[in-house]
């Protein structure tokens, strides 16, 4: 009898006091059923969370770079990400080892590849433990929002009032592939600060799995590489 298949969506935080959205879904009918979502605050919280489940075939998917061999400049996948999305206006910025140890002096979402590596999990798709990094709004744009960009990231000239529209526009598409649950209870008009931030992590940590389920279900999507293997998915 085939194991029970998982995902497992991650927001890394970048830097060392911000929390990380985290979410385990199962395939439910078509939809996918939420096991469990939080926020996270160390790389060990995350790893002892996903031994939790190490008995079923898991597929990781995170909003993060797993590998970041370059000083300065783009990666490879940027570059091709942001070639294939340019006619959407939709584009992802640098990821460098310069920028990214501004936030954290380790660079949080190796560590956690390198970890989960340890453990088995491979840049593999034919693979029972998988990792792949991802893109929530790629992912959004494709699946939901007819290949526009959801403006729902704060950004000069966004208000609050705005910004929670946007997150509840985000969470019902959520809704269309996701069981309900009592997370999307949630009255976005009714978060400030922090916990609004902190409520957009874990839709975003939603999206990193959903991803992997709906690219796992559809042909409708594209692998870039990173020093020859397979690292980045997104529909497309």
């Amino acid at each position: 009898m085939s194991k029970k298949e998982l995902y497992v969506g991650i927001d890394i935080a970048w830097g060392e006091k911000n929390p990380s959205g985290f979410c385990v879904l199962e395939p439910q009918n078509d939809k996918l059923k939420i096991i469990d979502i939080k926020l996270l605050y160390s790389i060990d919280e995350i790893i002892d969370e996903i031994k939790k489940y190490f008995d079923y075939n898991l597929h990781v998917g995170i909003d993060a770079p797993l590998i970041v061999n370059n000083e300065e400049g783009n990666r490879s996948i940027e570059r091709e990400f942001n070639k294939d999305f340019s006619k959407y206006k939709i584009s992802m910025l640098p990821v460098n080892r310069k920028i990214m140890t501004k936030y954290s002096q380790t660079i949080k979402s190796e560590l956690l590849y390198e970890a989960l590596s340890e453990l088995g999990f491979l840049r593999d798709y034919n693979s029972s433990k998988t990792i792949f990094e991802v893109y929530p709004h790629s992912t959004i744009a494709v699946c939901f929002n007819n290949y526009e960009i959801l403006r729902y990231k704060r950004k000069k000239g966004r208000t609050t009032e705005f910004l929670k529209e946007q997150l509840d526009i985000y969470k019902n598409y959520l809704l269309e592939v996701i069981h309900v649950n009592s997370f999307f209870d949630t009255d976005v008009k009714l978060l400030r600060g922090k916990s609004l931030k902190e409520y957009e992590d874990m839709l975003d940590s939603l999206t990193c799995a959903y991803t992997l389920f709906h690219c796992r279900k559809n042909s409708t999507c594209k692998l870039y590489k990173l020093d020859g293997m397979d690292t980045f998915i997104t529909p497309i």
